[in-house]
């Protein structure tokens, strides 16, 4: 019943947007907008297109950051597919169709309606007041203008470098992210500004930069006002009034508008359909989120090419070997994966053994020859102080929250003996660029990760408990799709990054702890000065 129900309302919101269409496709003149679209060149064309997703990629992480704020953690992949289907809502009065991802929403992941529709509404207030106020900037002149670039800039800094868990914590308060949350707003609109001038130039007229910024802000600030669906009437017209004011003919300023609302709604509509259409074919539950790794075992591999795997492979184990010391004694890989790191480590000597939930996974390590186990990091299948050393390469950030990461952590001290050493690497996400690559690209372009990690600040490892941290090495600042041909150029780069004072922004950490050797907790200001130093 709830899937009819669901193409009902599907198919409602599609028959809308493509009235919306017809109906501004006849305002606009018929044949005389197909003629305006024939005469702009194809640079100016393709400009526009990459603007408009552009705007509509960079909102898509105003969504996403502002769900996470809320504690609505969706994978990325997902969440911009229903993102994108929710886009032909704008053919609806005041864009309420779009509240279809509120829909969607609940009916895959279970996220009532009441925690996302807040954050649909906070959406359309930070389109009004950052539209308002690059259209502001843009009618005073150039100079405030750079201004607001610079302000932007800072917005998002200033956001990106308070790390959530801190605010939810109660440490600051959390009017905090409507600062970086207005500075994705007006990163978003920034592309979609200079549209108009484009089509303007397209066609021939010289329409100056800030003008056409200020008449496109100021129209659709118009036409959203009247709630009228994707703005159709209202924004046109007040741009053709104010185009006319600026000494172009009425007759091709309807031709200019016509080619800006084509490269902007209608695209926009047209993109939200085919997603939304791709909604009704696919009407199915996505794997349970401890599938994942499961789902793309036969595709590991593929995430990185053989030369970053190689690096990578080459240097976490020269890492842990130098933690664990000369092979001895039994060590566990900890979420071993495919067992790269087993398998390397078992080739010089160490006696390693690895755990893995995904089964898939397992299997592929398996036939490499890796022994390994079916586990949860959760409830090591292991008697107490049965292990010499533990070693975990990117696995606890996949844990749900850090009340599971806590339950991890004991379990490792748990079975580890008196004196062993557990080595820990994980993604740094001190560095604000690479925690918005990590949480917004990254899960688009790979399947590893889906966006929904919960990264561990290093600080936290002062705080495991029966644990005492020895020392953390940060390394890697090359991104994972430099070519093979770059890399010999960029590694003696890397390595003075990473032995310099900016080495606490590396791209990964590998954290040493050991349990003390008469089992008890160690002395915690022991550790807090010897994470000091080591950063």
């Amino acid at each position: 019943m709830r899937d009819r129900s669901f193409r009902i309302a599907t198919l409602l919101l599609l028959v809308a947007g493509l009235l919306v269409v017809a109906a501004w496709i006849r305002f606009a003149g018929g044949t005389a907008l197909l003629s305006a679209v024939a005469r702009v060149g194809v640079g100016p064309a393709i400009l526009l297109v990459a603007l408009t997703f552009a705007c509509v990629l960079l909102r898509f992480v105003r969504w996403q950051y502002l769900c996470r704020r809320v504690g609505v953690r969706v994978p990325t992949r997902r969440s911009l597919t229903i993102y994108l289907a929710s886009l032909a809502g704008i053919a609806t009065p005041a864009y309420l169709g779009e509240t279809v991802r509120c829909a969607l929403l609940r009916r895959e992941f279970g996220i009532p309606v009441r925690r996302t529709l807040p954050v649909w509404v906070t959406e359309r207030v930070l389109d009004f007041a950052s539209i308002g106020l690059l259209a502001a900037a843009a009618a005073s002149g150039g100079w405030v203008f750079g201004g607001a670039l610079a302000g932007i800039a800072g917005l998002l800094v200033a956001g990106e470098l308070i790390p959530g868990e801190r605010v939810r914590a109660g440490g600051m308060p959390r009017a905090v992210f409507a600062l970086p949350a207005l500075g994705l707003s007006l990163l978003a609109w920034l592309p979609a500004m200079p549209i108009l001038s484009i089509a303007a130039s397209g066609l021939g007229f010289d329409l100056g930069l800030l003008e056409g910024m200020r008449i496109f802000g100021a129209s659709t600030l118009g036409g959203g006002l009247t709630l009228m669906p994707a703005g159709m009437v209202t924004v046109g017209s007040l741009a053709i009034v104010q185009l006319e004011n600026a000494g172009i003919p009425a007759t091709d300023a309807v031709a200019v508008v016509s080619v800006m609302r084509l490269a902007t709604a209608g695209l926009i509509v047209a993109i939200g359909a085919a997603f939304l259409l791709g909604e009704l074919r696919a009407l199915r539950r996505r794997p349970a989120p401890d599938q994942h790794f499961d789902v793309i075992a036969s595709d590991y591999l593929n995430q990185f090419s053989p030369h970053i795997w190689e690096l990578l492979l080459g240097r976490k184990t020269a890492l842990i070997t130098a933690a664990v010391g000369p092979p001895g004694g039994i060590g566990l890989d900890l979420g071993c994966g495919l067992g790269l790191q087993c398998g390397a480590l078992r080739e010089r000597g160490y006696h390693v053994i690895g755990l893995d939930p995904a089964h898939g996974l397992l299997q592929q390590a398996r036939a490499e020859g890796t022994p390994s186990v079916a586990g949860s990091a959760l409830t090591l299948p292991f008697p107490d102080s049965s292990l010499d050393f533990i070693y975990t390469v990117g696995v606890l950030h996949h844990l749900d929250g850090v009340a599971a990461q806590q339950q991890a952590g004991l379990e490792v001290a748990r079975v580890l003996k008196p004196g062993g050493v557990f080595v820990v690497h994980e993604t740094n996400p001190r560095n604000p660029l690479f925690r918005l690559y990590m949480g917004y690209v990254f899960p688009i372009l790979r399947s590893i990760d889906e966006g929904i990690e919960h990264w561990i600040e290093p600080e936290r490892w002062s705080n495991a408990p029966g644990l005492a941290l020895d020392n953390v090495h940060y390394f890697t600042f090359l991104p994972d799709f430099l070519p093979r041909s770059l890399m010999r150029l960029a590694l003696p780069l890397e390595r003075r990054l990473e032995r310099g004072p900016l080495r606490r922004f590396s791209v990964h950490y590998m954290a040493t702890l050991r349990k003390s050797p008469n089992g008890l907790a160690p002395a915690r200001d022991d550790q807090a000065r010897t994470l000091a130093s080591a950063g």
